[in-house]
């Protein structure tokens, strides 16, 4: 359709963005690394020095107005994406939007209602979908090999690591719920082909201070009904000492499938003093294929007009899902969905 490739423009030069930036410039085949923008010009420059001739703003309404930039990779703190999103929107630029997508279900509804009058495209960055591990268990489900569905189990467990800034206070980051359990409340009900209908939390800052001062959680875990009849059941904690963890398990009536803990190689050498840790050291390594395939997708969206594979309304979903989660800890209650949380008006 194009012979010209598709600009992108990075908005964030934090650790994701130069994840997707190296992708971009390297193996994205339909696109190129247009420019990057940040207050922070220094890390912006750095990333565009490494990827091409991008230009670099410190201003992404400077970004808008560029004409070699179609779509927009949004790798900023939750509370900034709805209204670079509104402005991306009236600037016609696509959005690929890393998760979450939204701190409130009054602001996720706003989102939906931006994206559906502007016709843009809009991707969220839940990366499991893409990971052919994921993609063969999905092709179980739907293939009917594994018979009724009876249960989903997803871990997501990330090797100690600093907590700093904005992170630490959920009102910004949207606490452990949105900001790291959602691709697992993503992929539970990718999995199933079912919406999630009441969720039970329970959870603690058992290692970090600093999530306990402002009321967030290292380690969680929680419980799901699905509406096809089939539970969830999702744990995350911040503090694995072995390396990434992350695993999925499917039980139906016929079958079951699985996936390992993440190894960077199959092979391990057993010996008196134990075997060989040869796990991945995060979760950059783990999901690298998935992160790469994400963005080829996104870009084939917008040159063939598909829909994403992750859309807004996905994005809202696991908002929802978060939301209610954190309100059952507080609440010491399950939560029926739909959820709206105190104080909220909802949207469309």
């Amino acid at each position: 359709m194009l012979n010209q490739k598709i600009g992108l423009g990075l908005v964030g030069a934090g650790a994701i963005g130069r994840v997707h930036a190296r992708n971009i410039h390297e193996k994205v085949p339909d696109a190129r690394l247009a420019a990057v923008a940040d207050i922070d010009q220094k890390a912006a420059t750095s990333i565009a020095e490494l990827n091409g001739d991008a230009k670099v703003y410190s201003d992404y309404a400077d970004m808008l107005r560029d004409d070699s930039v179609q779509a927009l990779i949004l790798c900023v703190p939750p509370f900034l994406k709805l209204e670079i999103t509104k402005k991306a929107a009236q600037a016609g630029k696509h959005v690929f939007c890393e998760k979450p997508m939204a701190l409130s279900m009054q602001d996720a509804d706003e989102m939906v209602s931006v994206v559906d009058a502007s016709g843009i495209k809009f991707q969220v960055g839940y990366q499991r979908r893409f990971d052919p591990s994921y993609l063969k268990a999905r092709w179980a489900v739907e293939t009917g090999k594994l018979g009724k569905l009876l249960m989903i189990k997803e871990h997501n467990r990330d090797p100690p690591a600093p907590i700093t800034g904005w992170s630490t206070n959920p009102k910004k980051s949207g606490g452990i719920f949105l900001d790291t359990t959602s691709h697992d409340f993503d992929a539970v009900r990718w999995l199933a082909g079912s919406e999630v209908v009441r969720v039970y939390a329970e959870g603690d800052a058992l290692i970090y201070e600093d999530l306990k001062k402002n009321g967030d959680y290292d380690t969680v875990t929680v419980m799901l009904r699905l509406a096809n009849g089939a539970l969830g059941f999702v744990d995350n904690c911040y503090h694995t000492v072995y390396g990434f963890d992350g695993r999925l398990e499917i039980l139906g009536t016929e079958a079951a499938v699985s996936t390992s803990i993440g190894e960077q190689t199959l092979a391990h050498i057993y010996t008196k003093d134990g075997t060989s840790n040869e796990f991945f050291d995060g979760y950059a390594t783990r999901w690298a294929q998935a992160y790469l395939d994400e963005l080829v997708d996104f870009v084939q969206c917008i040159v063939t007009g598909r829909e994403p594979r992750a859309t807004v309304r996905d994005g809202r979903a696991a908002v929802e899902i978060g939301l209610a989660a954190r309100a059952s800890i507080e609440q010491q209650k399950p939560i029926t969905l739909p959820f709206l949380a105190e104080g909220e008006a909802r949207g469309t």
